[in-house]
């Protein structure tokens, strides 16, 4: 088996432009988001990935006073017919984004590229502590398997979204 390196921005751009999808000043937040794979900065691309990433980051940074029409905003758009991908495409950032919030916790250091507008200072407001970094990993987990159960029983996607988003807003008041 051949083990390649993720790439970073410059090679992601590069690659981006062979298939013929300009990043622009993106290419960081991509390769970052994409864990450098040249197929999941295409589909974050093409699905508006970015910005999808930058509304959950700002959910996140309302926390824990969500705010609910940016919520319902993101739920709605995600409950559209034929939104399968984008909604697909909304868990996999919110997975992501969990992530990044617990390592921050763990580590105690912000992302060395930062995905979204205020994500460094939003996760270690947070994740300010291992405890607290450890609540958003169980969350992360057993909040998107809640997703995945209700959409493999074909559940409403607004009413998992929303379900989701409130688990987020559970676990910020509790710390």
């Amino acid at each position: 088996m051949l083990r390649l390196q993720p790439l970073d921005a410059v090679p992601m751009e590069q690659a981006m432009a062979q298939a013929g999808v300009h990043s622009g000043p993106d290419s960081a937040a991509l390769a970052e988001l994409s864990a450098g794979s040249v197929g999941a900065a295409l589909r974050l691309s093409l699905l508006d990935g970015l910005k999808v990433y930058a509304e959950v980051v700002a959910l996140l940074g309302s926390l824990p006073n969500l705010d609910r029409a940016r919520a319902l905003a993101l739920a709605e758009a995600a409950s559209q017919r034929g939104a399968e991908a984008r909604l697909d495409l909304l868990y996999a950032l919110i997975d992501v984004a969990l992530a990044r919030l617990a390592r921050v916790g763990a580590t105690g250091q912000a992302p060395k590229t930062q995905a979204a507008p205020n994500e460094a200072e939003i996760f270690l407001r947070l994740a300010n502590t291992p405890a607290r970094a450890r609540a958003w990993a169980d969350v992360a987990q057993t909040a998107l398997a809640r997703a995945r159960h209700g959409r493999a029983v074909n559940l409403d996607a607004g009413a998992l979204v929303l379900d989701t988003l409130f688990k987020l807003q559970e676990t910020a008041l509790t710390q």
